[in-house]
């Protein structure tokens, strides 16, 4: 009783995602819908267990020869190929957050090659804002250029006054050198100024050049000191003679007095004379010794210190004036730069308050905004952010790169389609295409894939991002009145044609263990034929080799098999027309095996449920069909609209364990498919609910092909 209850409640969920299915919201349910029928189609298997044979109901239908072409198929839009665009240039400010339109002409004007020379006016922005921050920059300005004026003058009043200090701190050096060479001599003047730079001590160095002068007097010849020393020299042989002289006078004063010829005084007088002349001879000789002790040494070390102390006031000098330059240097580069970048302020200001006044550049008709994908989505996100409500009128706020009016050359109108990614590989530039116009479905153009676009349309993926396509543009050939700009239009791309080959329906083909295979009606029974397949289109495919023309094919298999890769729909989707006669390895994987599960109708023998090492999801019974990274992705997608705990702890233990991921995965679609059909065993198989079941031969695989074609264009 419990387990009814249980049952009967997880019914009610997995009703409501069949439901999902059959509106074409989710892929996952699609893959869960196939294996739901392939648990129908085995339990009536099991049931009748003799399919040795086809049933003569099942139909067959013959290979046949004839013309194919492969073609794709998108809609899109008319516009010009080329345009002049009318954008709002006016940059966001701090002082500046908004612009808006004071005036604008009115949508479809048509604007003549004389209104073009007339300058007219097409849009008015409103810069009174603008104007109102230009006039407080323009005073900012004055002053900066003021400063920069004073720190110039002052950069080369300090280079003059720099010039000044280091001649005066030269002419310092040359006169103290002057100084020195007059004191001692150039001889001894310039031993002594030869490593005065590495003097330590002044004394010892200048007492050897002293001694030696002192000794050799013609050394000091025509110095200061050699000078004073000579007058010395002479005062003492001058003393000696007034001396002698003395002495000679008292001798002659003395015999006379003895003669009583002079008296006593005489006597005395010119005894006093030599004792005076003996003094003064005293006197010069210790002149001369102090003069040779101490003044010398004195006067030669102050001269030669006078002459150090003067190089190094230069160096300093030299030092100050850099430092002083440096400093000035600074505060003009300063000044300089505050004044270039207010100086460009003003202009970029001036420049757009000339952006505010837009005038016509070329004739053609005035349509508001350029309606591609790059304007609508500034205009939604606008809307969201509150900066621009999006539409094109006066008083209306717009914003930078904001198209606002938009001029088409009519004379080269291209039409725009988007491209799916399964189909992108195939459309290349130079391929024939018609184009039909929603609006005149009588008139079939001409025209010309002249670009794709390498990346797949970013806004088109904000929007919706599992959805990649790539924005294409055909040329159409001629000119036409009735085109007009964004008429909505149906463009068919040529993409291979091929005579005279053999073709089959698509859903006869069946992949098994990555052959490709057919059931040829035999008169011995059905017989399995290994076919190599070609080019293929949304009808039939191309055989190259397996079958012959005329030979009847089995629309559907003669018995159950288990993997769900039955209908090699797939296995022609997502290639290149050029390797469409055998697909590789990686292909199959991918859109192959997507589209060859879509199209199954192979099942699993009875008598085994679960899931199998090294495979997929069970369809209930038997073998398994092989979990691709693709399906993976799909499953989990779906996953995380019905129960994303569980999805996040599948994505997390699929990073960690790969392994441990896929037999988690596989028991949780295991346990998702009992759900589901303990759920269809209380419904019955109703085909209004998405069974397939009961539809067998060329209507059952159209129904299912017709399901997940909708369910993809959804």
């Amino acid at each position: 009783m419990t387990d009814n209850k249980h049952n009967q409640k997880s019914t009610k969920p997995e009703n409501q995602d069949l439901n999902r299915f059959k509106k074409g919201k989710n892929q996952l349910w699609i893959v869960i819908l196939l294996i739901a029928v392939a648990v129908m189609v085995t339990v009536l298997v099991a049931a009748t267990r003799n399919t040795a044979t086809i049933s003569a109901d099942r139909g067959t239908v013959p290979v046949k020869r004839q013309d194919m072409i492969v073609t794709v198929t998108e809609g899109g839009s008319i516009r010009a190929h080329k345009s002049i665009q009318y954008q709002c240039q006016v940059e966001r400010r701090r002082d500046v957050s908004e612009v808006s339109i004071l005036e604008i002409v009115p949508a479809g004007t048509y604007v003549t090659k004389e209104d073009v020379e007339n300058g007219m006016l097409l849009i008015q922005l409103d810069s009174s804002a603008l104007k109102e921050a230009l006039t407080q920059e323009n005073m900012e300005l004055a002053g900066d250029r003021e400063s920069a004026t004073a720190a110039e003058e002052s950069y080369r009043i300090q280079e003059l006054q720099n010039e000044s200090d280091i001649a005066d701190g030269k002419l310092n050096v040359r006169f103290a050198l002057l100084d020195l060479q007059k004191y001692l001599g150039n001889e001894i003047a310039n031993k002594l100024v030869e490593d005065v730079n590495s003097t330590q001590n002044l004394t010892s160095q200048i007492s050897p050049i002293i001694q030696e002068g002192i000794s050799d007097p013609n050394i000091l010849a025509g110095s200061a000191a050699g000078e004073e020393m000579k007058r010395l020299q002479d005062n003492i042989v001058l003393a000696e003679g007034n001396l002698k002289t003395a002495q000679d006078t008292l001798a002659g004063t003395i015999k006379l007095h003895d003669a009583n010829y002079v008296s006593d005084l005489e006597l005395q007088t010119d005894e006093l004379t030599v004792q005076n002349r003996q003094f003064s001879l005293e006197s010069a000789k210790v002149s001369l010794q102090l003069f040779k002790d101490y003044d010398f040494p004195k006067s030669a070390e102050e001269c030669l210190s006078d002459y150090i102390e003067a190089g190094r006031r230069l160096e300093r000098t030299f030092a100050e004036c850099r430092s002083r330059m440096a400093q000035a240097q600074a505060k003009l580069s300063n000044a300089q730069e505050r004044f270039r970048s207010q100086t460009e302020r003003v202009n970029e200001l001036n420049e757009q308050i000339e952006n505010c006044s837009m005038k016509a550049k070329a004739p053609g008709l005035v349509i508001y905004g350029t309606g591609d994908s790059g304007d609508m989505f500034r205009a939604m996100r606008g809307r969201g952010g509150g900066m621009s409500s999006g539409i094109i009128a006066e008083g209306e706020v717009v914003t930078e790169g904001q198209v606002i009016i938009s001029m088409p050359d009519t004379a080269e109108m291209v039409a725009e389609i988007s491209v799916h990614e399964t189909e992108v590989d195939k459309v290349r530039p130079g391929q024939p295409a018609t184009i039909v116009m929603d609006a005149f479905p009588d008139k079939v153009l001409q025209g010309e894939v002249t670009e794709v676009a390498p990346l797949p349309d970013q806004q088109r993926g904000w929007m919706n991002p599992d959805l990649k396509v790539y924005k294409t543009l055909v040329k159409i050939n001629g000119n036409y009145d009735f085109l007009r700009s964004r008429m909505s239009c149906k463009v068919q791309v040529l993409v291979r044609s091929l005579e005279d080959v053999l073709v089959v329906p698509i859903q006869v083909v069946s992949n098994r263990a990555g052959r490709k295979v057919c059931y040829v009606l035999t008169s011995s029974g059905p017989e399995e034929r290994t076919v190599q397949t070609g080019i293929f289109n949304d009808t039939f495919v191309q055989i190259i080799d397996g079958l012959g023309e005329g030979e009847e094919i089995l629309l559907n298999p003669p018995q159950i098999y288990s993997d769900l890769a039955g209908p090699t729909i797939e296995s022609f989707q997502g290639r290149k027309p050029s390797e469409q006669s055998e697909p590789s390895q990686n292909q199959k994987g991918s859109r192959t095996g997507d589209s060859e599960r879509r199209g199954s109708r192979g099942m699993s023998s009875p008598g085994t449920t679960g899931m199998q090492e090294g495979g997929g999801p069970q369809t209930g019974m038997g073998r398994q069909f092989e979990l691709t990274d693709e399906i993976i992705d799909k499953i989990l997608t779906g996953m995380k609209q019905t129960n994303p705990e569980k999805a996040a702890e599948l994505e997390q233990l699929r990073k960690d364990d790969p392994e441990k991921f896929k037999t988690e995965l596989r028991s949780t679609m295991d346990s998702m498919m009992r759900n589901m059909r303990r759920g269809r065993n209380k419904q019955g198989s109703n085909p209004d609910q998405g069974s397939f079941g009961g539809m067998p031969g060329q209507e059952g695989g159209n129904r299912m092909k017709q399901e997940l074609n909708d369910s993809e264009g959804k």
